[in-house]
């Protein structure tokens, strides 16, 4: 048996010429013989779906503090989280991205204040086009990114914000 996290690789078509048998087996378990228990069931009250985005705004460590998301929400409908972030309680679980999160695979990855940790970038790193605002010029978030800027994301942000409105009212 094999699991592949969603988005790593792209689904492949159906081939009718294979074939594969699926052997059903009755396991008989008491409860007594499990060493866990469910105590309930919680629906998360978050309604983002990275997975499904085509665009995703991300930040990181490097936003400062929980109120350095509320820029990068102006910038995007889908905000994805690294662990530091996430671990640092300044974004909700449910935003985050890589080994331990998400993996996505949208059209667009913007990621500010994201260093390019390996653990972040095993779930982002097949984005189609990564942009990184960083302003540590060595981050290796540069190295995989289609495009980088050097600078501070309070300062590129809303240049970006101020951009995207100009050419989307068009």
């Amino acid at each position: 048996m094999a699991t592949v996290r969603p988005k790593v690789f792209p689904m492949s078509e159906r081939d009718a010429s294979k074939s594969a048998e699926v052997v059903k087996e009755s396991v008989a378990i008491s409860e007594d013989d499990l060493r866990t228990k469910v105590l309930q069931f919680m629906k998360s009250e978050v309604a983002v779906n990275l997975v499904e985005a085509d665009i995703i705004v991300s930040g990181g460590r490097g936003v400062g503090k929980p109120e350095g998301f509320k820029i990068l929400q102006d910038l995007a409908n889908a905000l994805g989280a690294s662990r530091a972030a996430v671990d640092s309680g300044w974004i909700p679980q449910e935003h985050q991205v890589g080994q331990t999160g998400k993996t996505v695979k949208p059209k667009i990855y913007i990621a500010c204040g994201i260093s390019g940790a390996i653990q972040h970038l095993a779930g982002m790193r097949t984005s189609d086009c990564i942009v990184a605002v960083n302003k540590d010029a060595d981050a290796p978030i540069f190295k995989i990114a289609s495009y980088g800027i050097v600078g501070d994301y309070n300062q590129v942000v809303p240049i970006l914000i101020e951009e995207f409105k100009k050419r989307l009212s068009r």
